[in-house]
């Protein structure tokens, strides 16, 4: 009798223990439990904006986009579960290195462009077959940067062009000039500046310098003389003079270089600047603590030149470990966030960024900040990160020479000369 009991409770824990292997094994990979109850998985990581150390970034521009489009998604395929993963800026592509070394990984990804570059060429992700139907969804303005043959390293998802950021309670008439600008900080209004190279970019376009800095942080060394002209004796005065502003801009009483964009959001949102620089990764924050009282304009330009920031795109990538029908599906969430209406719903209900779908009509008229978002992307530039690993480290010494320039430690003409010594240059002509 408690032989016959001991036997048959050994067999249900046996059962037991065997389900739960069955139901761990398939927790372990990717989409194991939603095979397991008929569903079919799609993974998306998600890269988190990048923010200071003091101060954390709280919105990566796609997040609650990201939700948007898979619940409308899954009412067209309601046989889909589409799980969302986020990792900050730093960690992203370790952690998709780790899991691919075990089989594992997402079906798409959502990151910046340099990103999207680290992740392509350690062979994390894959290129995609874009139908002339499909790049009829991206402007013409996107799609060479990520063209490789006829594929596609990545799909752009939105741009997010960079603008100036007020408080209109203290900025009745933005300025249209860095001088302008100046003037209104020697009259007692707070300004923020970013230190960051790519945040920063837009005001060497007005002293003609920014084209040079570019080459600087693009061209491999040695490569210069066959890449590109060489630096004119015009490039290096034009480098300097944007240098001396720097420095005479940094000894004014109400102007503030921060570490990056995420430092100048907050003091704005905090009252303790006027004006700051700032894209799209910010404004939805700032909109919820400003709300009517934040102002939005077109950077001050100088010299007769507009000013010519950075756009910022997020794009999608694919991952390497997809089924057959999970790249089917994937494709199909990629395609589907690029259609008309959902360009459309994503531009109007996330403050900063702008349709990459042509066809999306923008209402400046009836929105300034919409409209200084479009005029700031008219004449905005993109870097080429064909290597970003090179791209992000020249990136840093010149963000250390400008640091040093800015703090008083070097001269306008020493950080000149430092700057041209991190890329060789071909000799001035005689």
């Amino acid at each position: 009798m408690n032989q016959r009991r001991g036997e048959h409770g050994t067999r249900r824990w046996w059962r037991i223990g065997t389900a739960v292997t069955v139901l761990l094994a398939l927790s372990g990979c990717e989409g194991g439990i939603a095979n397991l109850l008929g569903r079919e998985p799609i993974y998306i990581y998600v890269e988190k904006a990048a923010g200071s150390s003091s101060r954390p970034a709280r919105n990566d521009g796609v997040s609650t986009l990201t939700q948007s489009l898979i619940s409308g998604f899954r009412k067209l395929n309601p046989g889909v579960d589409v799980h969302i993963t986020h990792y900050p800026a730093d960690r992203i592509v370790a952690a998709m290195a780790f899991r691919q070394s075990r089989g594992l990984g997402p079906d798409l990804v959502v990151s910046s462009v340099v990103t999207a570059l680290r992740l392509h060429q350690r062979g994390l992700t894959t290129d995609v077959a874009l139908s002339p139907a499909k790049l009829d969804r991206l402007a013409p303005y996107f799609r060479d940067d990520f063209r490789r043959g006829d594929r596609y390293m990545a799909v752009p998802l939105l741009a997010m062009p960079q603008v100036a950021c007020f408080d209109r309670r203290r900025v009745s008439t933005p300025p249209a000039t860095l001088d302008a600008l100046l003037e209104l900080s020697a009259k007692g209004l707070r300004v923020g500046l970013p230190l960051r190279l790519a945040d920063l970019l837009w005001t060497a376009s007005s002293f003609g310098a920014s084209d040079t800095l570019i080459r600087l942080v693009e061209t491999p060394p040695g490569q210069r003389a066959s890449l590109q002209p060489p630096l004119t004796t015009n490039d290096r005065e034009q480098l300097r003079k944007w240098l001396e502003w720097l420095a005479a801009t940094s000894l004014q009483n109400n102007v503030d270089f921060a570490e990056d964009d995420t430092e100048l959001a907050g003091q704005l949102e905090r009252g303790e600047r006027d004006w700051v620089s700032c894209n799209g990764n910010w404004l939805e924050p700032l909109n919820r603590k400003l709300g009517n009282n934040l102002g939005m304009s077109v950077l001050p330009g100088g010299n007769g030149r507009p000013a010519e920031p950075i756009t910022a795109l997020r794009v999608w990538s694919f991952g390497r470990h997809s089924t057959g029908r999970q790249r089917a599906l994937a494709e199909a969430f990629v395609f589907f966030s690029l259609n008309k209406v959902n360009q459309k719903d994503m531009m109007l209900s996330s403050p900063g960024t702008l349709p990459v779908n042509p066809d999306v009509l923008i209402p400046t008229k009836s929105s300034h900040r919409l409209a200084a978002l479009a005029a700031s992307w008219e004449n905005s530039q993109m870097l080429n990160f064909s290597n970003p690993e090179q791209t992000v480290a020249a990136s840093l010494e010149i963000e250390s020479v400008l640091q040093e320039t800015i703090q008083g430690e070097l001269t306008p003409a020493q950080a000149s000369a430092m700057l041209l010594a991190i890329r060789p240059l071909a000799p001035q002509a005689p």
